[in-house]
Formats: C-alpha cells, sequence, structure tokens
C-alpha cells in the first residue's frame, strides 16, 4: 500500500536524524573532554616514548621522556638526563595521540626539580630561552631560590672546585628552558 511506503520512508528518516545526533552529541563530548586536558597530561601517557622537544633559540633537546612534573618534564639521553621547561617548548614531535587524565595534584615545580639538582652537585649545561644553544653555560647549580639559581660556571671540561669556576651567574628560573646533566661527570 501507498501509505506503508510513506511511513516506512519516515522511519527511515527518523533513524538516519537520531543516528546524525548521536554522532554529534558523542563529538561534542569529545571536544569538551579535550578541552580538559592539560599538555603536562597529555605527556604523561606518553612516558617511555622518544620525543623531541624544540626550544626555539635554546635548541632542541631529545630523549626518552621519564618523567611530568609541574611545567617541566626529564627526558633520558644516552649520557645522562635533560630537565625541560615545558613553558619554553615549541613544539614536540613524536608524541601519539592518547591523552591520559589528570595525575591527581602534582606538586613538584620547577624550582623543587632544580633543588634536587643542586642537591646532586652534578655538572650541568644550562640552556636560557632567548640565547642560542651555543650560548649554554656550563657549572653546577650552587642554590636555588624560590624564583632563581645560582650558577657556578666552570669550563665544560673541568669538574666544580673553587679554583675552576670563573664566575657566579644569577639566573631567573623564568628564562631557564633546559638544565642537561652528565650522569658519568666531566670526560
Amino acid at each position: 500500500m501507498r501509505w506503508d511506503a510513506l511511513f516506512g520512508d519516515m522511519e527511515a528518516q527518523l533513524a538516519a536524524a537520531a543516528g546524525l545526533a548521536a554522532e554529534s552529541e558523542i563529538s561534542e563530548r569529545v571536544r569538551m573532554e579535550l578541552g580538559g586536558i592539560r599538555l603536562q597530561d597529555r605527556l604523561r601517557s606518553q612516558s617511555g616514548r622518544e620525543l623531541l622537544f624544540e626550544l626555539g633559540a635554546a635548541g632542541t633537546v631529545q630523549g626518552i621522556l621519564r618523567h611530568v612534573g609541574e611545567g617541566w618534564v626529564v627526558l633520558e639521553q644516552e649520557r645522562g638526563a635533560v630537565l625541560a621547561v615545558l613553558s619554553h617548548v615549541v613544539a614536540i614531535r613524536g608524541m601519539d595521540r592518547f591523552a591520559g587524565g589528570p595525575a591527581g595534584h602534582v606538586r613538584l615545580g620547577v624550582a623543587s626539580a632544580l633543588r634536587s639538582i643542586a642537591r646532586d652537585r652534578s655538572p650541568v649545561v644550562i640552556r636560557s630561552a632567548g640565547a642560542a644553544a651555543e650560548r649554554a653555560l656550563h657549572g653546577t647549580i650552587d642554590r636555588v631560590g624560590s624564583d632563581f639559581l645560582e650558577l657556578a660556571v666552570t669550563p665544560s671540561d673541568l669538574p666544580r672546585r673553587s679554583t675552576n669556576v670563573t664566575g657566579v651567574y644569577v639566573l631567573p628560573t623564568a628564562t631557564v628552558a633546559a638544565v642537561l646533566s652528565q650522569r658519568n661527570g666531566w670526560n
């Protein structure tokens, strides 16, 4: 009968409209969920992956992602580790499309991470935001305040001894793009 075809067509149109509405709602929920994910949450899901961080004029750092803190990450490299400050990251390469959820309350900020490095007395190379990678400073972090650090600068081939210190620099932590440490100390 003619009405059967008419009602059948109306049911098909209604089902198609319901399907489109469901797809639209799912897409909107995904957009809203992604809108609440922070970069450091996204990075947590990349733990163990080889990533490359572009730091603008300060160059690039690459390594296996080992730790994500509040505003910083640690990458493992063959001869040491790199602490990269997220506020100076221009781009990240090597991430997959997965996103982790927020991880409770992370308390360790950049200053806390720098204090750990200072306690360790590790020789470091500090790359500053806005300065070319070639202008990095070599030395040992002596002290870390709430918004600055003191670096005892030494030649890159010498350990930190008072006779080897060529100067002490006070650096605002806001200018630190990356801190590279050598696991095996000085060559």
